[in-house]
């Protein structure tokens, strides 16, 4: 009688028993496949936006390479305010004002290199711009040669748009501008077979470019 009932809850002890086995073996499993199951990606970052300018340099700041540079002489009286072998802007010089004119002038030489900008028309149109009325229409022309180097010059005084705020791509014009009136400008074309087109522009208040004209002229003669 013993042996049958203990033959009878044999199976159920031995069922019973592995219920807590099952169970852990389940937690087992869950864990592992929770382990392994692979994250979800973190969102990628769209780039940062490229850092743009509005502004575009002022005249003459683009590189510029030449293979032979053209040699002048400044004046004593004229003071070296920049200088470059890579810009267009070549150099610059302060002019001393003279007699009521309340500001110095400016003398700036560039270099475009060979191509559309070195073109007589394009630089002169540009600086014509910057006077009221017509400028490339009035203004007083002369040409003259120096060894084999060509030069032709231009002489007009009006009122000068100067401009005093950064220029906007695709802009013809700064937002901002002063306007100078009885300016005085003298621009030259210096065309050389061996060093290319030069560009010598001298600008300021009447009197002071009036009795800088000469020395400015006798720079230009120097050129070699």
């Amino acid at each position: 009688m013993r042996e049958a009932v203990r033959a009878r809850l044999a199976p159920v002890v031995t069922t019973v028993a592995s219920a807590p086995t099952c169970v852990f073996a389940l937690t087992l499993l869950f864990a592992a496949s929770c382990k392994d199951s692979p994250s979800e990606p973190e969102p990628k970052k769209p780039p940062p936006a490229a850092e743009t300018s509005q502004d575009t340099p002022r005249e003459g700041d683009m590189k510029v390479t030449t293979d032979a540079p053209l040699h002048w002489e400044a004046p004593a009286g004229f003071t070296l305010t920049e200088s470059s072998d890579s810009t267009a802007r070549r150099a610059g010089y302060s002019v001393p004002r003279v007699g009521e004119d309340k500001e110095d002038g400016e003398l700036l030489v560039l270099y475009f290199g060979r191509g559309k900008e070195s073109e007589r028309d394009a630089q002169w149109s540009s600086w014509f711009s910057q006077f009221d009325g017509d400028a490339k229409r009035d203004a007083k022309r002369d040409a003259f040669k120096v060894g084999d180097i060509e030069v032709e010059t231009f002489e007009f005084l009006g009122s000068y748009k100067l401009n005093v705020g950064p220029h906007r791509k695709r802009a013809t014009r700064s937002p901002v501008q002063m306007v100078k009136k009885d300016f005085r400008m003298v621009g030259a074309f210096v065309k050389s077979p061996k060093k290319g087109n030069w560009f010598f522009r001298l600008v300021g208040p009447d009197q002071t470019v009036l009795a800088a004209k000469d020395a400015f002229l006798q720079m230009i003669k120097s050129a070699n």
